[in-house]
């Protein structure tokens, strides 16, 4: 229904024309976009099949569409926002979680042709260490495996059957909602399960081909992009303990200063759970530095002038963003820029 309503509408070219008005008026909504991975469409891909949010030519489609009309806004202007003053007019913000080859190979160029910023948030831990996301450690051990069935006893007696439909979900929810969870004495039984050779060097050489360097990411940083945290580990910060919440936000901050010798002022939260209701993240958060803070919830966040905020309050915690998918049309992509209403749900776990 939403894509329907969206295609009538740009057809009628009243798309077109919200954006020609975003253009002139002075809105206090910030859209911002996420990405992950760039990529066609391949049977053979043995990694996450979810995570892939655009084609090449779908990606370079968004990015002349948002060029024409919009301005795009860095962390900076971000920042400034939160403290009161005004956003740039038709402002929006294009977004990267977890740091894919991708960003560097297909999305950078394309950004640099149109002239459009872009922030990418990095996991700062598989960067340096050359190791596979966790989500795409298990992807790559199940359709690598040896054998259909086997069982697993940590973090629970799991029977795995690799033809059940949703066990790659399950297995990944697994590391997502256990609390405490030690992520390689799992990934590594549930390698040996599944009757696999695996080591540091077998890792690194799948790493290599799928996650970007730094020297990648400096290039990123050189051509003008934003680089802040997406966590040191990629955790869920609900599942960690005091001293793992610290390594977490305190780390991979220090890690991209360092790397980088450029303040780090944002976080995006790994897989995306909001924090509102959470102090003791929240306030992590603050301690480390971070001013600014974003969910995978779909929408679009209200930055209000100064003088209404007594009534209107704005969360620097609290940022939302919008999900993109190869499933979606150029129209439904356009209309939940221009009408904040139809931010599309999204299904990407990570």
């Amino acid at each position: 229904m939403r894509d329907r309503v969206a295609s009538l509408l740009h057809r009628a070219g009243a798309l077109d024309a919200l954006m020609r008005l975003r253009k002139v008026a002075s809105l206090p909504s910030i859209p911002i976009v996420t990405y992950h991975q760039i990529a066609d469409r391949d049977p053979s891909y043995p990694y996450d099949p979810d995570v892939a949010d655009a084609t090449p030519e779908q990606f370079r489609r968004q990015m002349e569409l948002l060029a024409r009309t919009c301005t795009s806004v860095s962390i900076d202007d971000l920042v400034r926002a939160v403290d009161g003053e005004p956003l740039p007019r038709n402002a929006v913000m294009i977004t990267f979680d977890d740091g894919y080859q991708s960003c560097h190979d297909i999305a950078l160029p394309i950004l640099k042709r149109v002239g459009m910023k872009a922030t990418f948030f990095i996991p700062t831990m598989f960067v340096t260490d050359r190791k596979l996301f966790w989500w795409e450690r298990v992807c790559l051990m199940l359709s690598l495996a040896k054998t259909d069935t086997c069982t697993i006893t940590y973090p629970t007696t799991l029977e795995i059957d690799r033809r059940t439909p949703k066990l790659r979900r399950q297995l990944v929810n697994l590391v997502k909602d256990t609390p405490a969870l030690d992520v390689d004495r799992f990934l590594d039984e549930l390698a040996a399960a599944l009757d696999l050779r695996w080591n540091a060097q077998i890792e690194a050489a799948y790493a290599d081909g799928l996650i970007m360097t730094w020297d990648q990411i400096r290039a990123l940083a050189n051509a003008g992009m934003d680089i802040e945290s997406h966590g040191r580990r990629h955790r869920v910060l609900q599942t960690l303990d005091a001293v793992q919440l610290h390594d977490e936000l305190f780390g991979s901050k220090d890690d991209l200063e360092a790397q980088l010798d450029r303040p780090v002022r944002a976080i995006a939260y790994p897989v995306g759970r909001r924090i509102n209701h959470e102090p003791r993240i929240r306030e992590a958060c603050a301690a480390a530095g971070y001013r600014i803070g974003m969910s995978n919830q779909s929408g679009v966040s209200m930055l209000w002038p100064t003088a209404l905020r007594g009534m209107l309050p704005v969360d620097p915690f609290d940022v939302s963003r919008l999900a993109t998918d190869r499933d979606m049309s150029d129209a439904l992509f356009l209309s939940q820029i221009a009408i904040p209403g139809f931010a599309y749900p999204g299904n990407h776990p990570h």
